[in-house]
Formats: structure tokens, C-alpha cells, sequence
């Protein structure tokens, strides 16, 4: 098929009929996006001082040299999986 002016004036109206004339996320719902920024918001920097307090835990250094001994001699324990409940 050859492309004259014709062929693409009829082209651009059959895909203006395509568009929409409402943006894509208008009509979701008023709370489209809540469960993301209430995840950002719970993963910021503590609130209060009690809180940042409660954040720190302070390195063990005996476990971390089991850990490490564990793993170079091989003997690591493998991982559970998880699953749901049914």
C-alpha cells in the first residue's frame, strides 16, 4: 500500500477516535496510591526519640565469628521456606 496525503489524513482520524479524553488514572478511586505513601511514611527516619532508640541494635560479635566459621567449614543451615496457611 502507498502512502499518500490521503492514506494519512484518514490514519490520524481513526486513531484521534483511539484517545481518550479522560487521563488514565482519573477514574480510579480518591485512594489510588494510599498503600504506597503510608508504606514510604512508615519506612522513614523514626519519629521520636524513643523510637530511633528502639532502631539500634548493637553488633554481637560472638555470632557474627560463628556465623562466619559456620560458613567457611560449610556447615550453614539451610533456610525453611515459608509458605501461607490454607
Amino acid at each position: 500500500m502507498r502512502w499518500n496525503k490521503l492514506n494519512l489524513i484518514f490514519l490520524s482520524l481513526v486513531l484521534t477516535g483511539c484517545a481518550s479524553a479522560q487521563p488514565a488514572l482519573e477514574s480510579q478511586s480518591a485512594h489510588f496510591g494510599d498503600a504506597v505513601a503510608k508504606n514510604i511514611a512508615a519506612q522513614r527516619i523514626a519519629p521520636t526519640a524513643e523510637d530511633k532508640a528502639n532502631t539500634f541494635i548493637p553488633p554481637n560479635q560472638a555470632r557474627q565469628k560463628a556465623a562466619r566459621d559456620a560458613y567457611e567449614s560449610g556447615d550453614v543451615k539451610e533456610p525453611v521456606p515459608v509458605g501461607t496457611t490454607e
